[in-house]
């Protein structure tokens, strides 16, 4: 059996859209973890040890941001893991940039191009 392509963890409050997005990537081969806010998604980074963390901006308990701050205050190894930030935000290219994100795609997404971003950043 092939090595899967990488572990992707999603944080998103939305469960259908993180349900989706853990679907398409599970059908592409990743394994994903799935957090409802950033809060969790902080837990999981430090048990799961994803390769990227796709990231909505908008969430309950610890928004994107703070979730970002805090990454970055975490050992190397998980500060650097690379983000994909997801919004429906207008200023969404704005706030990836400020928050020092690996890329943004804007929701609605599509299949293909998150699929296409994901492999990218990877290095797949």
């Amino acid at each position: 059996m092939a090595d899967l392509p990488g572990r992707v963890l999603v944080v998103e409050d939305d469960d259908s859209v993180a349900l989706v997005l853990a679907d398409l990537l599970e059908e592409e081969g990743f394994e994903v973890k799935r957090a409802a806010n950033g809060r969790a998604g902080l837990d999981l980074l430090k048990a799961f040890r994803p390769d990227l963390v796709l990231l909505d901006l908008m969430m309950p308990v610890l928004d994107g941001w703070g979730f970002r701050a805090q990454q970055r205050q975490l050992a190397p190894d998980l500060a650097q893991i690379p983000v994909l930030v997801l919004s429906g935000a207008r200023d969404a290219r704005t706030a990836a940039a400020a928050l020092d994100a690996a890329g943004v795609l804007a929701k609605p997404f599509e299949v293909d191009a998150l699929t296409a971003a994901v492999r990218r950043l990877l290095g797949g």
